[in-house]
């Protein structure tokens, strides 16, 4: 197998780029979900799932710098501070102290989103453990993903899903961090453990899916009819996760992995 792209999501929920390489740390991926947004009142973090426009917000990182883009708006351009206030926010049923990134940023993105939001950023203060039923070590952690630090699909699931679609969707509305090419489509069912060059990857639990993949990811319209999340729940549903694509992963340890390098079965 051999890794067809690589992508990253600087904020939770919006619009994701394509990479040559990511980096990995002991959270996932560098720049990716670093930074979520929240309702300034309850600090819940908002989402694809309530808030499909998030998919129209391009943010760009570069080094401390984090510039935002919509379409006919002004842009916002922020230096991110990881020693900002400190406010704790909910993530599902975690509780995490983040660091707030000031009245400028949540102004733009409150006028962009028209509901009060703060962002947040995933700094040295926060800490966020995975559950140790889905992973093999103990320590390992997330930033702001859902729940795993790296989420891996194969281009042949979806090339076998866009077949029994009446119209067939791109990779984006999976929104994941390592596309994968060269095996059958719907093996990765049965990955364990995957080597890209010294990197170990343990397949910890295929992902379950939302509504955020009946979302188009450049207008942040919804599908009228669900799709393709009704036809993949018609032949791809694990009973308590429900309809599944893709498989998330928790790396074994730091360093870099490259689109174009081989991806190795061990498990």
């Amino acid at each position: 197998m051999q890794i067809t792209s690589l992508h990253t999501y600087p904020i939770k929920g919006c619009r994701g780029h394509s990479v040559d390489r990511l980096v990995l740390d002991r959270l996932g991926a560098v720049g990716d979900r670093r930074l979520m947004l929240v309702d300034a009142v309850t600090g819940n973090f908002l989402s694809q799932r309530e808030v499909p426009v998030l998919a129209t917000i391009e943010p760009q990182l570069d080094g401390p710098m984090l510039s935002v883009m919509v379409e006919g708006q002004p842009p916002l351009s922020v230096e991110l501070d990881p020693h900002g206030p400190m406010r704790e926010v909910t993530i599902w049923d975690d509780r995490v102290i983040a660091a707030d990134q000031g009245d400028a940023a949540a102004g733009w993105f409150s006028e962009r989103l028209g509901r009060a939001c703060r962002l947040v950023y995933f700094g040295a203060a926060a800490q966020r453990l995975l559950d140790p039923q889905y992973t093999p070590r103990v320590d390992a952690e997330t930033a702001f993903s859902d729940g795993y630090p790296l989420l891996a699909v194969l281009q042949e699931s979806l090339d076998d899903l866009n077949t029994r679609l009446a119209e067939p969707v791109p990779m984006t509305r999976f929104r994941p961090n390592i596309v994968v090419a060269g095996a059958p489509a719907w093996s990765e069912d049965a990955w364990r453990v995957l080597a890209i060059g010294s990197i170990t990857l343990d397949a910890v639990k295929p992902c379950a899916r939302c509504v955020v993949p009946t979302t188009d990811q450049a207008t942040g319209a919804r599908h009228p009819t669900r799709e393709p999340l009704r036809t993949l729940a018609t032949f791809r549903t694990i009973k308590g996760l429900g309809a599944i694509f893709g498989q998330n992963l928790v790396a074994g340890g730091e360093g870099e992995i490259h689109a174009g390098a081989e991806v190795k079965r061990e498990r």
